[in-house]
């Protein structure tokens, strides 16, 4: 059988000197672009392999692909903040893959939590990456009915840091954001708040809804993969055909 793909696991070292691992799929042959993917899990559960049937299936077909772990609140973490300190840390260390692999740039994204991470390395801008591809992210840690705030104990400060919806820029990069219309974590009107937000900072950001799906909806399951399909066709879509643009 042919082989498309393989997968290695590289090191890099949290600012605390924990090791965390970046897990690369790379394509067999030349890639055409590069994504690091973070997962969800409310920056206090998940594992890099919630993203693993992904990167697979992105390296297959020529895009080179790594899911970062990240510490945990509680388990190294004290709070959003530091595993946001762990992406920056994740992304060097991506882009050194990258650069090994002939690519001289980027794209980053992530689910729930993850995506706000890959939002908080987007809105800094002394970074520039590709595209933006995030799967019903974390939008806004300050409004009344955030359940993390409480659960974390975040300080109005802190809650505001760890809110993309309030750190938008121009010149962000072209976005695809995947949401269900059904999403009791992050309301599909936070998504569409956001998308607008970009859109009057000039950037270019397409959310795609899935009607009826909830919270996670894009993520491999054995018993049911349509929406896994359609998000993953997507994502490969959207990257092939930036990464194709002179």
């Amino acid at each position: 059988m042919t082989q498309h793909d393989t997968q290695r696991v590289e090191t890099y070292t949290a600012a605390d000197g924990t090791p965390l691992p970046l897990h690369v799929f790379t394509p067999v042959g030349a890639a055409k672009a590069a994504i690091l993917l973070f997962h969800g899990g409310c920056w206090m559960a998940g594992s890099p392999a919630k993203f693993f049937p992904h990167a697979k299936a992105l390296a297959q077909a020529g895009i080179l692909t790594a899911s970062a772990g990240y510490r945990l609140v509680g388990a190294g973490a004290d709070t959003p903040l530091d595993c946001m300190t762990d992406a920056k840390r994740a992304e060097a260390a991506f882009r050194t893959v990258a650069a090994n692999a002939g690519l001289t740039s980027i794209s980053v994204g992530g689910g729930s939590a993850g995506g706000q991470l890959a939002l908080s390395l987007a809105a800094s801008p002394d970074r520039q990456y590709d595209n933006l591809v995030l799967f019903n992210p974390a939008l806004d840690a300050c409004r009344e009915d955030a359940p993390i705030t409480k659960l974390l104990n975040l300080s109005p400060e802190q809650a505001r840091a760890i809110s993309p919806l309030h750190h938008v820029r121009p010149c962000m990069p072209p976005t695809v954001m995947f949401h269900g219309t059904d999403d009791q974590l992050v309301p599909i009107q936070l998504a569409r708040k956001f998308r607008d937000l970009l859109a009057a900072a000039g950037n270019d950001c397409e959310l795609i809804e899935f009607p009826g799906a909830q919270h996670g909806f894009f993520n491999f399951n054995e018993n049911d993969n349509h929406t896994y399909d359609r998000v993953l066709e997507l994502t490969q879509a959207f990257l092939l055909t930036q990464a194709a643009r002179p």
